[in-house]
């Protein structure tokens, strides 16, 4: 090293020493750069200085980095920076950088040393005790960079052998070394620095995590505990011991001395599940210092902070029923006003329905369901098999206009298929037929419909009333499609001379109440309220949710009737002095992100995060970014959820801020617990593939404590109208499945005393024993022990076995394919784009609640298509455990030939057993029977034949290759023969084809 008293001169240049004089421009000591300069002009050094001349010392510590030696034509310049402002000595010898260049950058460096050596040695620190988040990386990183830029590169010419007589000590060569590594990090490098600290804290904190809990955390649930990223997912399947890690972490946390009981906030989302937390904490840890929090209870902190004072919690916030029957009420008090009124009748008659062209439906089955499972009627209860035919029958009814819905035609007269004609609506008061024709203004029909039969149909019904000289009026698709239709019909009804009565509001709105809509449409506003307040949405943000609405006039006409409720609703809180949970949430985002509230929590855990909305995230990441602006660390975001139990959108939760967290946090550190301690690998295997034929499932690999090698989901496929057998005794599919379970009592259990659970689950309570019939079914079978659940009310609870009812179709079906009300889903998280996404997660949740076994009863002749996936997709389900029918065995071969997607159930008339399509009265076709056993026939086996399912029978019967009607076995005068069962004789129109026997060959 340079001796502490070295004292090097630079001279001038010899263009210096003419302008300057013979004096030495600049001197070099240990302890910086000296050099004179005008008075009043530091380093002007350009200028001849006058008679008055400072003295100017600049130390090695004042320059950022070394100073540079450059030549010019005058001279050398050497520059530096002082303060962060550049300055330069000129006309400097010419021989300065390469006498003085390596002295100047080692004495700079010599006196920079312990400083270089001090942050090297916090980085170390930093990385031995705290993990690399984010950013703290970023941190380091620009402090290194900076570092790097002072001693790179030009410092490898210290370690030059010929400059040994000026080398750095040891310490800093070292650190130099360690500044270089550092630079040069990596994703592979930050990785091993990451996993470094994460295994010494596991070997540390070892004896802590093997008795938190009764038994030791899994290696995954450490890696959960000790992760501290900026922002922490951990994705837990079901079962998989998220609670142990929610706790785990808190405890870790103040073990470790990361953070203190009173910097973390743990967020649970009801009251139930905080408490329970709450005790959990108390405990396995031993404190109270600890407690979870609801979402709402935070909002309460928050507001009264900084207001000073707590705010007054409306009553309605604990009692929504309370809070539906002020919403009825209000509601029947705007009803007392015309305008409102009519507001409601137009909204009731015309946007009520979520509408859908049958032009969009892939076949007439499919049209058929959407009207089905969405209960489509009209004001007088009917079922309609258009939105055309409701409009029409709406605005009869609302003016007074009695009519018949597809009364019989009032001449005897059959259409090929036998049945009496039913023209659409008939006015009996003025003998006036009204049909309804869905074509487009080509003539179209949808997709699905034989365009040529049905304009036949159109022309033999033309035929028909101009024959018998009846009235009847024309209506078309097209004209409802462009809003003309009601006009089209009053100006028919006005040549007809039918006289409009238009009800009187009384009674009009004693139709809506018969029919429970006005109570239906209560509740929908009650929910409304607080949809739209969490949205906090100004008049343009108003705007776009109407313009990206699934049908924006509806959606403008439900609100126009919301508006005054809202307003209502709002001043009754101010007169009260009371908020509501909206308000809780919305003011303390407010608070939060004002900076009136400053977080002090630096660590934020939030569990089941895929229930979260987003004012809810909103509110997170608010407290998040509060901390981190006052403190010295960025706060620390935990939140553990499970994507595929995401099951609330009605609520506002949107799964989307769990399957593209990062894009709404921030970079995240993603850990996952994929061992579940509740259901069987057998189960697993089944919800698992399931679940995830969603592709925007986050990918998870759940393995199972409990292996199993058979199936353990099976399926009973058994009918209402199913009889008992000696193989099936039981009355029904339930109980055959508790009768099976009670026979297998504690054969799955180690602990042969404990009666076993089971959850009897069902996508709706009413779908459900009630509780007496409960009561019963406790009685009956003493060895279990029997509980009702909704499918939604077991998430987070589990059983010794599940029973699965309500997989059907309909109205109630599962999957609920109910169209969600427009202005309902417009303030609703954005539906997925995959098909009846949450509905499968539901399912999932319904499948993972039983730890041994699962039973899923099903009626095949109105089965859910989810049961039909799992028979057709290969999933790995007993399917022969019990005893079935033939029509429940083979509900696939019969099909309705009419509208292809019903199945044709047994049903008994007034004089014989037949078969008719599920989806009636909306698909009225009906068949009959083997003629010879009674069962249903199929069409799928042979073309051009129906063949009896029952294969103890196989009775084959050939097709009418001209009608599609069944050919009966004739005799004629030639012998015998197959003729067309729809011949009518001389009537019209009748099938007259016939084969002679001998030419029919039937299919073996």
């Amino acid at each position: 090293m340079l001796p502490q008293n070295i004292e090097k001169s630079i001279s001038h240049s010899w263009f210096g020493q003419l302008y300057l004089g013979k004096s030495n421009a600049v001197k070099l000591t240990a302890d910086g750069i000296e050099f004179s300069c005008a008075k009043g002009q530091f380093l002007a050094l350009y200028r001849k200085p006058q008679t008055a001349v400072d003295k100017v010392h600049i130390s090695w510590q004042q320059l950022i980095s070394p100073p540079v030696f450059s030549l010019s034509f005058f001279g050398t310049l050497l520059s530096f920076q002082v303060d962060g402002k550049p300055q330069q000595l000129a006309f400097l010898s010419y021989l300065a950088k390469s006498k003085f260049k390596q002295q100047v950058e080692v004495l700079w460096a010599q006196a920079h040393e312990q400083q270089l050596c001090r942050l090297i040695t916090r980085i170390e620190a930093t990385l031995a005790n705290h993990y690399l988040r984010a950013s703290l990386l970023e941190k380091m990183q620009l402090r290194i960079a900076r570092e790097y830029k002072r001693w790179f590169p030009w410092c490898e010419s210290l370690c030059d052998p010929l400059y040994k007589s000026f080398e750095l000590s040891t310490p800093t060569k070292l650190a130099l070394n360690k500044l270089q590594q550092f630079y040069r990090w990596d994703k592979v490098t930050i990785k091993q620095l990451r996993e470094g600290y994460i295994q010494s804290q596991l070997l540390k904190h070892a004896d802590f995590f093997d008795h938190i809990e009764s038994n030791p955390l899994t290696d995954k649930q450490r890696l959960a505990c000790v992760i501290d990223d900026d922002n922490n997912l951990l994705l837990a399947g079901a079962g998989t011991g998220k609670t142990s890690v929610m706790v785990g972490r808190a405890g870790y946390l103040v073990e470790s001395g990361k953070a203190q009981a009173s910097e973390i906030l743990l967020l649970a989302y009801g009251r139930k599940a905080a408490d329970e937390m709450d005790q959990r904490i108390k405990d396995k840890l031993g404190t109270d210092d600890i407690n979870a929090s609801t979402f709402h209870r935070l909002g309460l902190k928050i507001i009264a902070a900084v207001e000073r004072t707590a705010p007054s919690l409306s009553p309605w916030a604990d009692d929504e029923k309370a809070k539906d029957n002020w919403v009825q009420q209000t509601l029947a008090a705007l009803l007392e006003d015309q305008d409102y009124r009519q507001q409601l009748f137009e909204y009731f008659s015309q946007f009520y329905y979520v509408e859908k062209s049958p032009f969009d439906f892939d076949s007439e089955g499919e049209y058929f369901e959407y009207l089905n499972d969405n209960d489509i009627r009209t004001l007088k209860a009917e079922r309609v098999k258009s939105f055309g035919e409701l409009y029409i029958a709406n605005w009869l009814f609302s003016n007074g206009i009695e009519y018949q819905y597809e009364a019989k035609y009032e001449h005897d007269v059959s259409s090929i298929d036998f049945r009496q004609y039913q023209p659409d609506f008939y006015l009996p008061e003025y003998g006036v037929y009204i049909e309804y024709y869905g074509v487009d203004e080509a003539d179209n029909t949808a997709p699905y419909i034989d365009n040529k039969a049905y304009l036949e149909s159109m022309a033999w019904k033309r035929d028909l009333h101009s024959n018998n000289e009846t009235a009847c009026i024309e209506l078309f698709y097209y004209q409802h499609k462009k809003g003309l239709l009601i006009g089209e019909l009053e100006q028919a009804l006005t040549a007809f001379q039918v006289k409009c009565s238009p009800l009187p509001d009384a009674a009009i709105l004693a139709t809506l109440h018969e029919l429970g809509r006005v109570t239906e449409l209560a509740k929908l506003f009650s929910q409304l309220i607080g949809l739209y307040k969490a949205a906090c949405v100004d008049d343009r943000g108003l705007e776009r949710v109407f313009d990206n609405a699934a049908d924006p006039k509806q959606t403008r006409k439900a609100f126009e009737l919301l508006v005054p409720i809202l307003n209502r609703y709002q001043q009754h809180l101010s007169d009260c002095g009371d908020i509501d949970f909206e308000d809780m949430i919305g003011k303390a985002i407010s608070y939060v992100q004002s900076g009136q509230f400053i977080s002090p929590w630096r660590y934020i855990l939030v569990d089941e995060f895929q229930d979260i909305s987003e004012p809810r995230a909103r509110l997170v990441r608010a407290l998040r970014d509060s901390s981190s602006a006052h403190s010295n660390s960025k706060a620390s975001l935990f939140c553990v959820g499970d994507d595929w139990q995401a099951i609330y959108r009605f609520t506002g939760a949107d799964v989307s801020l769990t399957t593209k967290f990062t894009e709404y946090f921030g970079t995240t550190a993603e850990t996952y617990l994929d061992l579940t301690f509740r259901f069987n690998s057998s189960i697993g295997e089944v919800a698992t593939q399931f679940v995830t034929q969603n592709p925007t499932q986050l990918k998870k690999d759940i393995r199972s404590v409990v292996q199993v090698n058979q199936p353990a989901v099976s399926l009973i496929q058994r009918g209402d109208n199913d009889k008992p057998t000696t193989d099936n005794p039981s009355p029904n599919a339930l109980e055959q499945a508790l009768t099976a379970l009670s026979a297998r009592a504690n054969l799955d259990d180690d602990d042969p005393k404990r009666k076993p659970t089971v959850y009897l689950l069902g996508r709706f309570w009413f779908q459900l024993p009630d509780r007496n019939e409960l009561k019963l079914l406790n009685s009956k079978y003493p060895s279990l022990t029997i509980e009702c659940q909704s499918f939604h009310a077991s998430k987070g609870k589990e059983a010794d076995y599940v029973v699965i009812t309500g997989m059907k179709t309909g109205k109630h079906g599962f999957p609920s394919k109910k169209v969600t009300p427009a202005l309902l889903d417009a303030f609703l998280p954005k539906s997925e784009a995959f098909e009846y996404a949450e509905e499968r997660r539901l399912f999932y949740v319904a499948l993972t609640r039983a730890k041994h076994r699962v039973y899923v009863l099903a009626d095949m002749t109105d089965v859910s298509p989810f049961v039909v996936e799992l028979l057709q997709d290969g999933y790995p389900i007993v399917q022969a455990e019990f005893s079935t029918s033939l029509v429940q065995k083979l509900f696939e071969q019969i099909k309705c030939v009419r509208c292809t997607t019903g199945t044709l159930k047994p049903r008994t008339g007034q004089f014989k057993s037949f078969y008719s399509c599920s989806h009636f009265p909306l698909c009225d076709h009906k068949e009959e029977g083997c003629d010879r056993c009674g069962s249903a026939m199929t069409r799928k086996r042979f073309t051009g034949f129906k063949v009896c399912i029952n294969d103890d029978c196989s009775h084959t019967i050939p097709l009418c290759n001209v009608c599609g009607g069944d050919m009966v076995l004739r005799e004629g005068t030639r012998g015998e023969f197959w003729g067309c069962k729809n011949y009518r004789g001389k009537k019209s129109p009748s099938c007259r084809n016939a084969v002679n026997k001998s030419k029919v060959a039937l299919p073996s």
